[in-house]
């Protein structure tokens, strides 16, 4: 009796199929969720894997992670081809058509980002050189969840007109790029330095001499418009009362005026060639460049004319 071929191949890969079975073939048996804590998804990550080689696929990459702590979704179908184009053996698959993936996270410290926050102040204030900085009630508003590998760095970004001093608000960057975890933190910032403060009362339009000024030290993040240098504001004349203890602001003081009204000038009338001086009275204050009234300390006569130099007014005959 004749056996067909057909016949005889089938019974022979039956017989195969049996002996595979009986010697556990590999079976990837994919799961619905799973976890990861690197940036390269290896398939025994997110499945269950078993037979003689099982080993080996546990070990084959199946996808590239983007990083940051947001869950990914890979399809069954990416990770068989995955597979299957660097194991060349027999492997049947099973189990989820897609796999979630979510990051092995861990949670950023609190004190961490304030001792980043603390660092990226000192680094961008521009009174960094100036005096004590104090920075306090530093708050953040959440604690974000990163890869372990990338818990750092920390950067900070501030606000394009931001003084640093008194209460002040940034975001912190956590994390590498291109997707950084954001934080926002607040904080109070003080400064303490040493400052020209008014020794005894010095009153409105009195110039301000070196002997007015004691130093001491303020909080200038109560006083930001503050001058810290005496140089800064000696020989300025005061606008309004400046009480003694207190720091000088820029607002109060004022250039001391070419001419003062009141004061002795000089009035000058003529050109190059030939020029008259005589004595005049200030009523006004001017200065360079500006016209004035001034009268003729002689004759009484009220002239307009424009300052030439300290003390001296230029009119025309």
């Amino acid at each position: 009796m004749r056996v067909r071929p057909a016949i005889l191949l089938l019974v022979l890969c039956c017989a195969l199929s049996g002996t595979a079975a009986a010697g556990g073939g590999n079976r990837v048996e994919l799961k619905a969720e799973a976890a990861c804590t690197g940036k390269s998804l290896l398939l025994g990550c997110i499945a269950e894997v078993s037979g003689p080689d099982a080993d080996v696929l546990s070990r084959i990459p199946v996808a590239s992670l983007p990083g940051g702590s947001k869950s990914v979704y890979v399809t069954g179908a990416a990770i068989e081809a995955r597979v299957r184009a660097r194991f060349l053996g027999h492997v049947v698959f099973s189990g989820a058509d897609r796999v979630r993936v979510a990051p092995c996270t861990v949670e950023v410290s609190g004190e961490a980002l304030k001792k980043a926050f603390v660092e990226e102040v000192l680094a961008h204030s521009p009174w960094k050189d100036t005096g004590s900085m104090e920075v306090t009630e530093v708050r953040v508003s959440r604690l974000p969840r990163l890869l372990p590998a990338d818990s750092l760095p920390v950067r900070a970004k501030f606000a394009r007109r931001e003084d640093f001093l008194g209460f002040i608000n940034a975001t912190l960057l956590v994390g590498p790029d291109p997707s950084p975890e954001k934080v926002t933190v607040t904080a109070r910032i003080r400064l303490m330095v040493e400052a020209p403060l008014v020794r005894a009362k010095i009153g409105a339009g009195r110039i301000i001499e070196p002997g007015d000024l004691v130093m001491r030290t303020i909080d200038l993040s109560r006083f930001p418009d503050a001058y810290v240098r005496p140089e800064d504001c000696v020989g300025k004349r005061a606008r309004v009362t400046l009480r003694e203890g207190k720091p000088i602001l820029t607002g109060q003081v004022e250039r001391k005026p070419d001419v003062c009204s009141g004061d002795t000038v000089i009035i000058r009338a003529g050109d190059r060639n030939i020029a008259v001086e005589v004595k005049g009275v200030a009523e006004k204050d001017g200065y360079r460049g500006e016209k004035i009234p001034v009268k003729n300390a002689s004759s009484g006569r009220q002239l307009i004319g424009t300052i030439i130099a300290p003390s001296v007014v230029q009119v025309q005959l």
